[in-house]
């Protein structure tokens, strides 16, 4: 008996030890097209409990798949569902201007969410001036903060620095999600940057196929 306990004690120890980081994590993903009930459903089965949608594009316009997404999310049961902004800081349309686009028009259709992430990356799109940029970022900040919104910021090191300056903290109060597609739902790869010691959410996968639907994955502890 004594024997047979303790090769199972080892064996649920062992399981505890490889199943804690991933057990008590949470899985999600990212979508940036329509996507349907039916995929929101096979998510959640899947494993993916929470979502992050785009509600504002890099065209400078709503997107308007945003507020179907976000409904269809909710009714599949994801525990929580956010949004996040690609601006357009080279369109004629001011930073604040363009947060209280992609503000107004999921409140104004009752499409409730928990937090707007503002995208930070793609150096196309921003001023080869990072002044120009840490303003526009910084705008942005503030009407969203005024608008009552919970933010974050989505960027990795290699995007925030060529766009704002790798030493530049006027995001660091904010939630962070990064992006390193290593395929790996854990922080161990995280180095500090742009004032940040750690981040929130970590986008592990892009580009990837998920229930017939084009997604990226995403993961907290």
């Amino acid at each position: 008996y004594g024997v047979k306990f303790m090769h199972s004690s080892i064996v649920l120890c062992l399981f505890f030890l490889v199943c804690f980081p991933f057990c008590l994590a949470t899985l999600g993903v990212d979508v940036s097209q329509a996507t349907t009930l039916t995929a929101w459903n096979c998510f959640k089965t899947s494993g993916y409990t929470f979502g992050i949608i785009r509600a504002y594009r890099s065209n400078g316009a709503i997107d308007v798949n945003a507020v179907q997404n976000i409904k269809n999310a909710w009714a599949a049961g994801m525990s929580n569902v956010d949004v996040y902004m690609f601006p357009c800081p080279l369109c004629s349309t001011g930073p604040e201007a363009q947060v209280r686009s992609a503000v107004k028009n999921l409140r104004d259709n009752n499409a409730n969410f928990g937090m707007l992430w503002l995208d930070i990356e793609g150096t196309q799109y921003w001023s080869t001036s990072q002044t120009t940029n840490r303003n526009f970022v910084t705008a942005m900040i503030n009407e969203g903060k005024a608008l009552g919104v919970k933010l974050g910021i989505y960027t990795s090191a290699s995007q925030w620095g060529p766009i704002v300056g790798s030493t530049w903290t006027g995001g660091a109060t904010l939630p962070l999600w990064y992006a390193r597609y290593d395929n790996q739902p854990n922080f161990n790869d995280f180095a500090p940057f742009g004032g940040w010691s750690r981040p929130n959410i970590k986008q592990y996968a892009g580009d990837v196929t998920l229930c017939s639907s084009g997604v990226d994955k995403n993961w907290y502890p």
